[in-house]
Protein backbone atom coordinates (compact mmCIF):
# COMPACT_ATOMS: atom_id res chain seq x y z
CA UNK A 1 0.00 0.00 0.00
CA UNK A 2 1.34 3.41 -0.97
CA UNK A 3 2.07 5.65 1.97
CA UNK A 4 1.85 9.42 2.12
CA UNK A 5 5.66 9.71 2.06
CA UNK A 6 5.97 7.63 -1.13
CA UNK A 7 3.27 9.50 -3.09
CA UNK A 8 4.44 10.61 -6.54
CA UNK A 9 2.72 13.72 -8.05
CA UNK A 10 1.12 13.24 -11.45
CA UNK A 11 -0.45 15.36 -14.21
CA UNK A 12 -3.76 15.59 -12.37
CA UNK A 13 -2.09 17.35 -9.43
CA UNK A 14 -0.66 20.03 -11.71
CA UNK A 15 -4.06 20.50 -13.32
CA UNK A 16 -5.77 21.00 -9.95
CA UNK A 17 -3.00 23.38 -8.85
CA UNK A 18 -3.83 25.58 -11.86
CA UNK A 19 -7.57 24.99 -11.66
CA UNK A 20 -8.56 28.61 -10.98
CA UNK A 21 -6.26 29.83 -13.74
CA UNK A 22 -7.76 27.59 -16.43
CA UNK A 23 -11.39 26.95 -15.50
CA UNK A 24 -13.98 28.64 -17.69
CA UNK A 25 -16.25 31.25 -16.15
CA UNK A 26 -19.25 29.60 -17.80
CA UNK A 27 -18.85 26.71 -15.35
CA UNK A 28 -20.39 28.96 -12.71
CA UNK A 29 -23.81 28.24 -14.21
CA UNK A 30 -23.53 24.61 -13.05
CA UNK A 31 -23.11 25.61 -9.39
CA UNK A 32 -25.94 26.37 -6.94
CA UNK A 33 -26.79 30.07 -6.73
CA UNK A 34 -25.39 30.47 -3.22
CA UNK A 35 -21.97 29.11 -4.31
CA UNK A 36 -21.55 31.08 -7.54
CA UNK A 37 -20.11 34.21 -5.95
CA UNK A 38 -17.21 32.29 -4.39
CA UNK A 39 -16.51 30.57 -7.72
CA UNK A 40 -16.62 33.81 -9.76
CA UNK A 41 -14.35 35.60 -7.27
CA UNK A 42 -11.66 32.92 -7.63
CA UNK A 43 -11.93 32.06 -11.35
CA UNK A 44 -9.53 34.33 -13.26
CA UNK A 45 -11.37 33.77 -16.53
CA UNK A 46 -14.31 35.75 -15.14
CA UNK A 47 -12.05 38.81 -15.12
CA UNK A 48 -9.94 38.08 -18.20
CA UNK A 49 -13.08 37.84 -20.36
CA UNK A 50 -14.34 41.22 -19.08
CA UNK A 51 -13.81 44.44 -21.04
CA UNK A 52 -16.46 46.79 -19.68
CA UNK A 53 -18.96 45.00 -17.44
CA UNK A 54 -18.26 41.84 -15.36
CA UNK A 55 -21.73 40.39 -15.80
CA UNK A 56 -21.15 37.18 -13.84
CA UNK A 57 -19.60 38.98 -10.86
CA UNK A 58 -22.32 41.63 -10.78
CA UNK A 59 -25.11 39.04 -10.85
CA UNK A 60 -23.55 36.52 -8.45
CA UNK A 61 -21.91 38.84 -5.91
CA UNK A 62 -23.14 42.43 -6.14
CA UNK A 63 -26.80 41.64 -6.93
CA UNK A 64 -26.72 38.34 -4.99
CA UNK A 65 -28.93 36.40 -7.40
CA UNK A 66 -30.55 33.48 -5.47
CA UNK A 67 -33.12 31.95 -7.86
CA UNK A 68 -34.15 31.56 -11.50
CA UNK A 69 -36.68 34.41 -11.39
CA UNK A 70 -34.10 36.94 -10.21
CA UNK A 71 -31.69 35.62 -12.83
CA UNK A 72 -34.21 36.38 -15.60
CA UNK A 73 -34.77 39.89 -14.21
CA UNK A 74 -31.05 40.63 -14.00
CA UNK A 75 -30.41 39.23 -17.48
CA UNK A 76 -33.07 41.60 -18.79
CA UNK A 77 -31.26 44.50 -17.13
CA UNK A 78 -27.99 43.33 -18.65
CA UNK A 79 -29.63 43.35 -22.08
CA UNK A 80 -30.48 47.00 -21.46
CA UNK A 81 -26.84 47.68 -20.54
CA UNK A 82 -25.71 45.92 -23.72
CA UNK A 83 -28.06 48.15 -25.68
CA UNK A 84 -26.48 51.23 -24.07
CA UNK A 85 -23.03 49.93 -25.01
CA UNK A 86 -24.26 49.47 -28.59
CA UNK A 87 -25.65 53.03 -28.61
CA UNK A 88 -22.31 54.32 -27.30
CA UNK A 89 -20.47 52.38 -30.01
CA UNK A 90 -22.71 53.80 -32.76
CA UNK A 91 -22.30 57.34 -31.42
CA UNK A 92 -18.51 57.06 -31.25
CA UNK A 93 -18.27 55.74 -34.82
CA UNK A 94 -20.71 58.25 -36.31
CA UNK A 95 -19.75 61.39 -34.38
CA UNK A 96 -16.00 61.00 -33.85
CA UNK A 97 -14.38 58.05 -35.64
CA UNK A 98 -15.70 58.71 -39.14
CA UNK A 99 -14.93 62.49 -39.21
CA UNK A 100 -11.48 61.91 -37.71
CA UNK A 101 -10.74 59.24 -40.31
CA UNK A 102 -11.66 61.68 -43.09
CA UNK A 103 -9.55 64.45 -41.56
CA UNK A 104 -6.48 62.23 -41.15
CA UNK A 105 -6.86 60.90 -44.69
CA UNK A 106 -7.01 64.45 -46.02
CA UNK A 107 -4.00 65.41 -43.90
CA UNK A 108 -1.97 62.51 -45.38
CA UNK A 109 -3.31 63.25 -48.89
CA UNK A 110 -4.67 59.71 -49.23
CA UNK A 111 -7.38 58.76 -51.65
CA UNK A 112 -10.30 56.58 -50.63
CA UNK A 113 -8.65 53.30 -51.60
CA UNK A 114 -5.36 53.88 -49.75
CA UNK A 115 -7.23 55.11 -46.68
CA UNK A 116 -9.51 52.07 -46.91
CA UNK A 117 -6.71 49.48 -46.96
CA UNK A 118 -4.71 51.17 -44.16
CA UNK A 119 -6.54 53.36 -41.65
CA UNK A 120 -10.06 52.05 -42.19
CA UNK A 121 -8.96 48.42 -42.45
CA UNK A 122 -7.01 48.61 -39.19
CA UNK A 123 -9.83 50.45 -37.44
CA UNK A 124 -12.49 47.97 -38.52
CA UNK A 125 -10.45 44.85 -37.81
CA UNK A 126 -8.57 45.89 -34.66
CA UNK A 127 -11.30 44.61 -32.33
CA UNK A 128 -11.42 41.25 -34.11
CA UNK A 129 -7.60 41.16 -34.21
CA UNK A 130 -7.23 41.48 -30.45
CA UNK A 131 -10.12 39.07 -29.88
CA UNK A 132 -8.50 36.47 -32.15
CA UNK A 133 -5.11 36.91 -30.47
CA UNK A 134 -6.75 36.26 -27.11
CA UNK A 135 -8.28 33.05 -28.51
CA UNK A 136 -5.07 31.62 -30.00
CA UNK A 137 -4.70 28.95 -27.32
CA UNK A 138 -8.43 28.22 -27.18
CA UNK A 139 -10.37 25.81 -29.36
CA UNK A 140 -11.88 28.59 -31.49
CA UNK A 141 -12.25 28.57 -35.33
CA UNK A 142 -10.30 31.82 -35.83
CA UNK A 143 -9.77 31.40 -39.58
CA UNK A 144 -13.40 30.49 -40.24
CA UNK A 145 -14.63 33.44 -38.18
CA UNK A 146 -12.33 35.90 -39.95
CA UNK A 147 -13.26 34.61 -43.40
CA UNK A 148 -16.97 34.68 -42.55
CA UNK A 149 -16.64 38.27 -41.30
CA UNK A 150 -14.87 39.31 -44.53
CA UNK A 151 -17.55 37.68 -46.67
CA UNK A 152 -20.33 39.26 -44.60
CA UNK A 153 -18.84 42.74 -44.95
CA UNK A 154 -18.23 42.30 -48.70
CA UNK A 155 -21.58 40.76 -49.59
CA UNK A 156 -24.20 41.79 -47.04
CA UNK A 157 -22.93 45.17 -45.83
CA UNK A 158 -21.61 46.15 -49.25
CA UNK A 159 -24.80 45.02 -50.95
CA UNK A 160 -27.00 47.03 -48.57
CA UNK A 161 -24.90 50.15 -49.12
CA UNK A 162 -25.10 49.79 -52.89
CA UNK A 163 -28.87 49.30 -52.65
CA UNK A 164 -29.66 52.09 -50.20
CA UNK A 165 -27.16 54.66 -51.49
CA UNK A 166 -26.17 53.91 -55.12
CA UNK A 167 -22.78 55.15 -56.27
CA UNK A 168 -20.40 54.54 -59.13
CA UNK A 169 -17.57 52.13 -58.34
CA UNK A 170 -14.20 52.06 -60.05
CA UNK A 171 -14.25 48.80 -62.00
CA UNK A 172 -10.49 48.24 -62.05
CA UNK A 173 -9.96 48.94 -58.35
CA UNK A 174 -12.98 46.85 -57.30
CA UNK A 175 -11.77 43.82 -59.28
CA UNK A 176 -8.24 44.30 -57.94
CA UNK A 177 -9.45 44.28 -54.31
CA UNK A 178 -11.62 41.20 -54.86
CA UNK A 179 -8.74 39.31 -56.50
CA UNK A 180 -6.41 40.13 -53.60
CA UNK A 181 -9.07 38.93 -51.14
CA UNK A 182 -9.47 35.65 -53.02
CA UNK A 183 -5.71 35.20 -53.34
CA UNK A 184 -5.09 35.87 -49.64
CA UNK A 185 -7.86 33.47 -48.56
CA UNK A 186 -6.62 30.69 -50.89
CA UNK A 187 -3.02 31.19 -49.79
CA UNK A 188 -3.92 30.89 -46.11
CA UNK A 189 -6.11 27.88 -46.87
CA UNK A 190 -3.13 26.25 -48.58
CA UNK A 191 -0.89 26.86 -45.58
CA UNK A 192 -3.50 25.39 -43.23
CA UNK A 193 -4.06 22.34 -45.43
CA UNK A 194 -0.36 21.64 -46.08
CA UNK A 195 0.66 21.46 -42.40
CA UNK A 196 -0.91 21.16 -38.98
CA UNK A 197 0.44 24.52 -37.82
CA UNK A 198 1.07 27.82 -39.56
CA UNK A 199 4.80 28.47 -39.40
CA UNK A 200 6.57 31.79 -39.06
CA UNK A 201 7.54 31.60 -42.71
CA UNK A 202 3.88 31.31 -43.71
CA UNK A 203 3.03 34.31 -41.56
CA UNK A 204 5.80 36.36 -43.17
CA UNK A 205 4.56 35.42 -46.63
CA UNK A 206 0.99 36.44 -45.75
CA UNK A 207 2.20 39.70 -44.25
CA UNK A 208 4.27 40.47 -47.37
CA UNK A 209 1.18 39.89 -49.51
CA UNK A 210 -0.62 42.60 -47.54
CA UNK A 211 2.39 44.93 -47.84
CA UNK A 212 2.46 44.29 -51.59
CA UNK A 213 -1.27 45.06 -51.74
CA UNK A 214 -0.67 48.43 -50.03
CA UNK A 215 2.21 49.18 -52.42
CA UNK A 216 -0.04 48.45 -55.40
CA UNK A 217 -2.57 50.96 -54.06
CA UNK A 218 0.14 53.58 -53.48
CA UNK A 219 1.54 53.10 -56.98
CA UNK A 220 -1.97 53.44 -58.41
CA UNK A 221 -2.37 56.78 -56.63
CA UNK A 222 0.98 57.95 -58.00
CA UNK A 223 0.02 56.93 -61.55
CA UNK A 224 -3.36 58.65 -61.21
CA UNK A 225 -1.76 61.91 -60.10
CA UNK A 226 0.82 61.68 -62.83
CA UNK A 227 -1.89 61.04 -65.44
CA UNK A 228 -3.90 63.98 -64.07
CA UNK A 229 -0.88 66.27 -64.36
CA UNK A 230 -0.31 65.14 -67.96
CA UNK A 231 -4.01 65.58 -68.79
CA UNK A 232 -4.04 69.11 -67.37
CA UNK A 233 -0.99 70.00 -69.48
CA UNK A 234 -2.69 68.63 -72.62
CA UNK A 235 -5.86 70.60 -71.87
CA UNK A 236 -3.84 73.80 -71.44
CA UNK A 237 -2.08 73.14 -74.76
CA UNK A 238 -5.40 72.62 -76.59
CA UNK A 239 -6.83 75.85 -75.23
CA UNK A 240 -4.05 77.79 -76.96
CA UNK A 241 -4.93 78.91 -80.48
CA UNK A 242 -8.05 78.52 -82.56
CA UNK A 243 -10.59 75.89 -81.47
CA UNK A 244 -11.34 73.39 -84.25
CA UNK A 245 -13.86 70.49 -84.24
CA UNK A 246 -10.99 68.04 -83.78
CA UNK A 247 -9.62 70.03 -80.84
CA UNK A 248 -13.09 70.31 -79.31
CA UNK A 249 -13.59 66.54 -79.53
CA UNK A 250 -10.17 65.87 -78.05
CA UNK A 251 -10.79 68.44 -75.33
CA UNK A 252 -14.06 66.72 -74.39
CA UNK A 253 -12.26 63.39 -74.00
CA UNK A 254 -9.52 64.93 -71.87
CA UNK A 255 -12.05 66.65 -69.63
CA UNK A 256 -13.82 63.35 -69.02
CA UNK A 257 -10.49 61.75 -68.09
CA UNK A 258 -9.70 64.74 -65.89
CA UNK A 259 -12.97 64.27 -63.96
CA UNK A 260 -12.23 60.56 -63.46
CA UNK A 261 -8.68 61.16 -62.26
CA UNK A 262 -9.72 64.01 -59.96
CA UNK A 263 -12.35 61.83 -58.29
CA UNK A 264 -9.67 59.33 -57.20
CA UNK A 265 -7.05 61.89 -56.15
CA UNK A 266 -7.91 62.39 -52.45
CA UNK A 267 -10.64 61.67 -49.94
CA UNK A 268 -13.47 64.09 -50.65
CA UNK A 269 -15.66 65.31 -47.80
CA UNK A 270 -19.29 66.04 -48.66
CA UNK A 271 -21.94 68.06 -46.90
CA UNK A 272 -23.81 66.03 -44.32
CA UNK A 273 -27.46 65.43 -45.08
CA UNK A 274 -29.90 66.01 -42.24
CA UNK A 275 -31.91 62.94 -43.04
CA UNK A 276 -30.88 59.44 -43.89
CA UNK A 277 -32.40 57.16 -46.53
CA UNK A 278 -36.08 57.72 -47.08
CA UNK A 279 -37.92 54.75 -45.61
CA UNK A 280 -40.83 55.27 -47.97
CA UNK A 281 -38.55 54.44 -50.88
CA UNK A 282 -37.84 51.01 -49.41
CA UNK A 283 -41.51 50.07 -49.19
CA UNK A 284 -41.23 47.85 -52.24
CA UNK A 285 -38.06 45.81 -52.06
CA UNK A 286 -37.90 45.47 -55.85
CA UNK A 287 -37.43 49.22 -56.24
CA UNK A 288 -33.95 50.67 -56.00
CA UNK A 289 -33.12 53.66 -53.84
CA UNK A 290 -32.79 56.93 -55.71
CA UNK A 291 -29.43 58.58 -56.26
CA UNK A 292 -28.82 61.69 -54.16
CA UNK A 293 -26.56 64.57 -55.16
CA UNK A 294 -23.97 65.61 -52.60
CA UNK A 295 -21.93 68.80 -52.47
CA UNK A 296 -18.26 68.93 -51.52
CA UNK A 297 -17.28 70.71 -48.31
CA UNK A 298 -15.42 74.01 -48.46
CA UNK A 299 -13.04 73.73 -45.49
CA UNK A 300 -12.30 77.45 -45.35
CA UNK A 301 -15.99 78.35 -45.43
CA UNK A 302 -16.92 76.01 -42.56
CA UNK A 303 -13.87 77.17 -40.61
CA UNK A 304 -14.57 80.91 -40.86
CA UNK A 305 -18.37 80.84 -40.98
CA UNK A 306 -18.73 82.41 -37.50
CA UNK A 307 -15.52 84.45 -37.45
CA UNK A 308 -16.02 88.07 -36.41
CA UNK A 309 -12.99 90.21 -35.52
CA UNK A 310 -15.22 92.77 -33.81
CA UNK A 311 -15.95 90.27 -31.04
CA UNK A 312 -13.58 89.44 -28.20
CA UNK A 313 -11.45 86.32 -28.02
CA UNK A 314 -13.65 84.79 -25.31
CA UNK A 315 -17.02 85.98 -26.57
CA UNK A 316 -19.68 83.35 -25.76
CA UNK A 317 -17.14 81.10 -24.01
CA UNK A 318 -19.48 79.44 -21.50
CA UNK A 319 -22.47 79.63 -23.84
CA UNK A 320 -20.60 77.52 -26.40
CA UNK A 321 -19.61 75.04 -23.70
CA UNK A 322 -23.18 74.58 -22.43
CA UNK A 323 -24.45 74.30 -25.99
CA UNK A 324 -22.07 71.50 -26.90
CA UNK A 325 -22.72 69.66 -23.62
CA UNK A 326 -26.47 69.71 -24.25
CA UNK A 327 -27.25 66.05 -25.07
CA UNK A 328 -30.45 66.66 -27.07
CA UNK A 329 -30.86 68.92 -30.07
CA UNK A 330 -34.01 70.96 -29.61
CA UNK A 331 -34.76 71.10 -33.34
CA UNK A 332 -34.48 67.32 -33.75
CA UNK A 333 -36.52 66.78 -30.59
CA UNK A 334 -39.29 69.03 -31.87
CA UNK A 335 -39.45 67.29 -35.27
CA UNK A 336 -38.92 63.72 -34.04
CA UNK A 337 -41.63 61.16 -33.36
CA UNK A 338 -41.89 59.10 -30.18
CA UNK A 339 -39.38 56.47 -31.39
CA UNK A 340 -36.75 59.05 -32.30
CA UNK A 341 -37.27 60.86 -29.00
CA UNK A 342 -36.87 57.62 -27.05
CA UNK A 343 -33.64 56.94 -28.93
CA UNK A 344 -32.40 60.46 -28.11
CA UNK A 345 -33.05 59.82 -24.42
CA UNK A 346 -31.06 56.58 -24.49
CA UNK A 347 -28.16 58.44 -26.14
CA UNK A 348 -27.80 61.01 -23.34
CA UNK A 349 -25.09 59.13 -21.34
CA UNK A 350 -23.13 58.37 -24.52
CA UNK A 351 -23.31 61.96 -25.80
CA UNK A 352 -22.14 63.52 -22.52
CA UNK A 353 -19.38 60.97 -21.92
CA UNK A 354 -17.94 61.24 -25.43
CA UNK A 355 -18.26 65.01 -25.53
CA UNK A 356 -16.15 65.44 -22.40
CA UNK A 357 -13.46 62.91 -23.28
CA UNK A 358 -13.02 62.65 -27.08
CA UNK A 359 -11.77 65.68 -29.06
CA UNK A 360 -13.88 66.47 -32.13
CA UNK A 361 -12.46 67.48 -35.52
CA UNK A 362 -15.15 67.50 -38.18
CA UNK A 363 -14.75 69.60 -41.34
CA UNK A 364 -18.48 69.30 -42.01
CA UNK A 365 -19.41 71.29 -38.88
CA UNK A 366 -19.15 75.00 -38.24
CA UNK A 367 -15.71 75.86 -36.80
CA UNK A 368 -14.75 72.24 -37.55
CA UNK A 369 -16.18 71.20 -34.18
CA UNK A 370 -13.95 73.63 -32.26
CA UNK A 371 -15.00 74.59 -28.73
CA UNK A 372 -12.39 76.67 -26.95
CA UNK A 373 -13.06 75.89 -23.29
CA UNK A 374 -13.92 72.24 -23.86
CA UNK A 375 -10.84 71.62 -26.01
CA UNK A 376 -8.59 73.21 -23.38
CA UNK A 377 -10.09 70.88 -20.76
CA UNK A 378 -9.63 67.86 -23.04
CA UNK A 379 -5.94 68.66 -23.51
CA UNK A 380 -5.47 67.93 -19.80
CA UNK A 381 -8.19 65.32 -19.24
CA UNK A 382 -7.67 63.04 -22.25
CA UNK A 383 -3.96 62.18 -21.72
CA UNK A 384 -4.44 61.81 -17.96
CA UNK A 385 -7.34 59.37 -18.30
CA UNK A 386 -5.62 57.48 -21.13
CA UNK A 387 -2.41 57.02 -19.15
CA UNK A 388 -4.36 55.86 -16.11
CA UNK A 389 -6.38 53.34 -18.16
CA UNK A 390 -3.34 51.94 -19.99
CA UNK A 391 -1.37 51.62 -16.75
CA UNK A 392 -4.32 49.83 -15.14
CA UNK A 393 -4.51 47.41 -18.08
CA UNK A 394 -0.80 46.62 -17.82
CA UNK A 395 -0.77 46.20 -14.04
CA UNK A 396 -4.05 44.33 -13.54
CA UNK A 397 -3.80 40.67 -12.65
CA UNK A 398 -6.08 37.79 -13.52
CA UNK A 399 -8.06 38.16 -10.29
CA UNK A 400 -8.70 41.91 -10.65
CA UNK A 401 -10.64 44.13 -13.03
CA UNK A 402 -8.67 46.68 -15.04
CA UNK A 403 -10.93 49.65 -14.34
CA UNK A 404 -11.00 48.85 -10.61
CA UNK A 405 -7.21 49.16 -10.67
CA UNK A 406 -7.53 52.67 -12.17
CA UNK A 407 -8.01 54.11 -8.68
CA UNK A 408 -4.62 52.73 -7.65
CA UNK A 409 -2.96 54.07 -10.80
CA UNK A 410 -4.45 57.55 -10.59
CA UNK A 411 -1.13 59.01 -9.48
CA UNK A 412 0.28 58.40 -12.96
CA UNK A 413 -2.42 60.63 -14.42
CA UNK A 414 -1.16 63.52 -12.28
CA UNK A 415 2.30 63.15 -13.81
CA UNK A 416 0.97 64.29 -17.20
CA UNK A 417 -0.45 67.57 -15.89
CA UNK A 418 2.91 69.46 -15.75
CA UNK A 419 3.14 68.90 -19.52
CA UNK A 420 -0.48 69.28 -20.59
CA UNK A 421 -1.46 72.18 -18.35
CA UNK A 422 0.93 74.72 -19.97
CA UNK A 423 -0.32 73.58 -23.38
CA UNK A 424 -3.93 74.15 -22.28
CA UNK A 425 -3.07 77.61 -20.93
CA UNK A 426 -1.32 78.50 -24.19
CA UNK A 427 -4.34 77.34 -26.19
CA UNK A 428 -6.68 79.38 -24.03
CA UNK A 429 -4.60 82.57 -24.39
CA UNK A 430 -3.82 82.21 -28.08
CA UNK A 431 -7.13 80.96 -29.54
CA UNK A 432 -10.54 82.50 -30.16
CA UNK A 433 -14.03 81.13 -29.59
CA UNK A 434 -15.40 81.96 -33.07
CA UNK A 435 -12.70 80.34 -35.23
CA UNK A 436 -10.49 77.27 -34.69
CA UNK A 437 -6.72 77.80 -34.42
CA UNK A 438 -4.43 76.62 -37.20
CA UNK A 439 -3.31 73.58 -35.18
CA UNK A 440 -6.86 72.31 -34.55
CA UNK A 441 -6.68 69.94 -37.53
CA UNK A 442 -3.68 68.15 -35.97
CA UNK A 443 -5.96 67.06 -33.13
CA UNK A 444 -7.67 64.75 -35.60
CA UNK A 445 -4.92 62.23 -34.81
CA UNK A 446 -5.87 62.31 -31.13
CA UNK A 447 -9.54 62.06 -32.01
CA UNK A 448 -8.87 59.06 -34.26
CA UNK A 449 -6.73 57.26 -31.67
CA UNK A 450 -9.19 57.87 -28.83
CA UNK A 451 -12.29 56.90 -30.80
CA UNK A 452 -10.49 53.83 -32.14
CA UNK A 453 -9.55 52.76 -28.61
CA UNK A 454 -13.14 53.20 -27.46
CA UNK A 455 -14.44 51.38 -30.51
CA UNK A 456 -12.12 48.44 -29.94
CA UNK A 457 -13.03 48.15 -26.24
CA UNK A 458 -16.78 48.42 -26.82
CA UNK A 459 -16.77 46.04 -29.78
CA UNK A 460 -14.81 43.45 -27.80
CA UNK A 461 -17.56 43.56 -25.12
CA UNK A 462 -20.20 42.41 -27.62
Amino acid sequence: MATEDSYVPNAFDAEFDNFWDTVSCYAANTFPFEERCAFVAKAKDCNRSTNVLPYMRIMACDLNCVNEFEQVIFLTLFMGLCYEILVLLIHVCNKYYSPALKAVSRFLRMNEHVAGVTLLAFGNSSADLFSNLASVNANVPVFANSLAAALFVSMVSGGLICYMSPFKMNAYESVRDILFLIFGSMLLQYFLASSEHVSETSFIVMFLVYIFYILVNVVDVYLIRRALKTTNAQIDALLVGEMTPEKRKRLSELERNQAIYSRDMEVEIFERTNSGPNINKIRYTTLRMGRSTRISIDKKATRNVLHNRALGRNWGLFKDLFRVLRPINREKWRKGNIIKRAFMLTKIPAVILCCIYIPLVDYELDKHGWNKLLNCIQVMLNPAMSIMAIKALLSSRGNSLWYVAMAEESIYAVYSLPITMPIAVFMFIQSRTDVPPFYHSTRSWKSLATSLRWRTTLWAQR
